[in-house]
């Protein structure tokens, strides 16, 4: 999969740090951002679009970071969905929370633009690719 394909969801409650997010992501080339201010509103939009990644920070209101990653694992249909944690308050207990919990990848703030964006990368780099044509059906020995 390519970044210019690659859908993500940024979820923080801080809409200026959304919007430093998506900045940093679109001038990597990612098209197709959205944003959800929780773990709520963001589990709402996962029952409804396929996103390729999701950015989440570790504290919102509502429904945490971890909490909405775990929902996201318990969700048949997204459970394989790759998360990338973001917070201020880093410890190794909380980085350990986060990869029990299923995280792909951790990030601390503050961070720099160059370190989110090769995580995001390297989590799109790792999907399979999207067929852009059907298949070819081999018939009887007869390849198409």
């Amino acid at each position: 999969m390519n970044r210019a394909s690659a859908r993500i969801l940024v979820v923080d409650d801080s809409p200026s740090m959304r919007r430093i997010i998506c900045d940093s992501l679109t001038e990597l080339g990612f098209l197709h951002l959205d944003e959800a201010p929780d773990g709520v509103a963001a589990l709402e939009a996962l029952q409804r679009v396929e996103y390729d990644v999701v950015v989440t920070d570790w504290n919102m209101p509502r429904m945490d970071g971890v909490a909405l990653l775990k929902a996201i694992r318990a969700l048949p249909a997204r459970a394989d969905t790759p998360v990338l944690v973001v917070t201020g308050q880093v410890s190794a207990q909380r980085v350990r929370l986060a990869v029990d919990a299923g995280a792909n990848g951790f990030v601390a703030k503050p961070f720099i633009a160059p370190t989110l964006g090769e995580k995001v990368l390297r989590l799109v780099a790792a999907l399979p690719p999207v067929l852009e044509h059907e298949p070819l059906l081999h018939v009887a020995g007869v390849h198409a």
